[in-house]
């Protein structure tokens, strides 16, 4: 889901390949740093790396609802879904021009499924041209374990949350502000792109209370069309609890032609 949050919102498509950002977790237990009242020790000032790793492991398991927008070059990605205990699900968008791929991707259980219009079908889930406009809006299905497709909904179950909001240090704190509403303690930190460098990357995370996530902004500084990805992934219910079903009528995408090597990449969203 990165931006997704805190990061990547994985996706390529055959408009653009933009860099994986990250996308939602459940962040909850961020360190203060205050002792307990009537403690007798003077009240300590944990690290950006404490509190980044406080959060990360109340990260887990925990629905959250997360809405992204990315863009790199031109080309933008929205993302908006919902994690699950053994199901999630996810809407994403790609538009270049009057070029658009819509694809809605789900996973119940060990089973992945993906409708999505023929521009889609054939630049992202790889199918040929003929079957892209076969099965435009119809549901295929996959096994998550096929690793050429998996990506689609990877992220999208509340055990998978924190690995999709990790990022690298050096951690540094930022001064407090307020985003939607609420105070936020801001974290910078960085992800490795695709291509192996390094983009900037902050996390909001409430500052009294559960350390949630609240936003998480990569590469602050960039603007729409700029070679540099940048993207924002916005989490909200925190703690929700769904449950999808898996579509009444659907294609085994294994049974059609292999994936090209073009294929599928990640979501989430995501």
């Amino acid at each position: 889901m990165h931006p997704p949050i805190v990061r990547r919102v994985a996706a390529v498509s055959g408009l653009t390949a933009l860099a994986s950002l990250a996308v939602p977790a459940g962040l909850a237990g961020l360190a203060t740093g205050i002792s307990p009242a009537g403690a007798a020790s003077a009240p300590t000032q944990s690290t950006p790396q404490a509190e980044y790793q406080a959060a990360i492991k109340a990260a887990s398991d925990q629905g959250v609802h997360f809405t992204s927008v990315a863009s790199q070059g031109g080309t933008t990605i929205h993302v908006t879904g919902d994690t699950g205990a053994t199901s999630g699900a996810q809407t994403l968008t790609v538009t270049n021009g009057k070029l658009s791929e819509h694809v809605i991707a789900m996973v119940v259980g060990s089973t992945g499924y993906v409708s999505a219009n023929s521009t889609a079908l054939h630049y992202v889930i790889g199918l040929n041209t003929s079957q892209a406009k076969k099965y435009a809006n119809k549901w295929l299905s996959f096994p998550t374990s096929n690793s050429g497709l998996e990506q689609l909904v990877s992220g999208l179950l509340n055990s998978q949350v924190s690995s999709e909001v990790q990022m690298s240090g050096p951690y540094t704190d930022g001064p407090l502000t307020t985003i939607g509403g609420q105070q936020a303690l801001p974290i910078h930190g960085t992800v490795r792109t695709d291509n192996g460098s390094k983009e900037p990357v902050v996390l909001y995370v409430q500052a009294t209370g559960k350390p949630t996530p609240i936003e998480e902004v990569t590469n602050p500084g960039a603007s729409k069309h700029a070679s540099a990805i940048h993207g924002t992934v916005t989490f909200t219910n925190w703690g929700q609890k769904i449950s999808e079903k898996p579509p009444p009528h659907s294609m085994s995408r294994l049974k059609l032609a292999p994936p090209s090597s073009s294929g599928a990449s990640s979501t989430t969203a995501g």
